[in-house]
């Protein structure tokens, strides 16, 4: 039974990895990508449908936030984190970029992650087009729903 199992989850991956690899889509060319990194200072919304804040420190990234939650928040195998999707605007004097977001929020430490996939067709200026992921690495800083995240990561924009 033990090797009937480890063969079904073999096999269960390999299909998983033809399906992912063979349905990529053509990315558009870019000209270019950059690494990029900057701070968020931000506020939650009462009744927890998203937040504000503001990037700096980000060079190109530099302006005012807007998230606004997808999903409400579900819970995981551990009874203090929650995983929740949000979509996250950004606007720059170069234009909006704007992501879709996968969220974790561990509440017994003040502490989230998400990965934020960079959204090409709904992005503006500078923005339009650009392929990329940022990662923003975020804690609680008051009981008033204050909170500070690192982003890093990399945008390819197009040409």
């Amino acid at each position: 039974m033990y090797f009937k199992n480890i063969m079904f989850t073999t096999f269960a991956l390999f299909a998983l990895s033809l399906a992912v690899f063979s349905t990529s889509q053509t990315a558009p060319a870019v000209r270019g990508c950059q690494k990029v990194k900057g701070i968020e200072n931000g506020t939650l919304n009462p009744g927890g449908t998203g937040a504000t804040g503001t990037i700096t420190q980000g060079g190109r990234l530099n302006g005012p936030t807007e998230v606004v939650l997808a999903t409400p928040f579900a819970p995981t195998a551990d009874p203090f984190t929650y995983s929740f999707t949000d979509n996250f605007t950004l606007t720059t004097d170069e234009g909006i970029l704007r992501t879709h977001n996968v969220s974790m929020f561990d509440t017994a430490n003040g502490v989230s992650t998400a990965i934020a996939r960079i959204d090409p067709q709904a992005s503006e200026g500078a923005f339009a087009g650009a392929t990329g992921v940022l990662f923003l690495n975020g804690r609680a800083t008051n009981a008033e729903g204050g909170f500070q995240a690192a982003i890093t990561g990399e945008i390819c924009y197009a040409e």
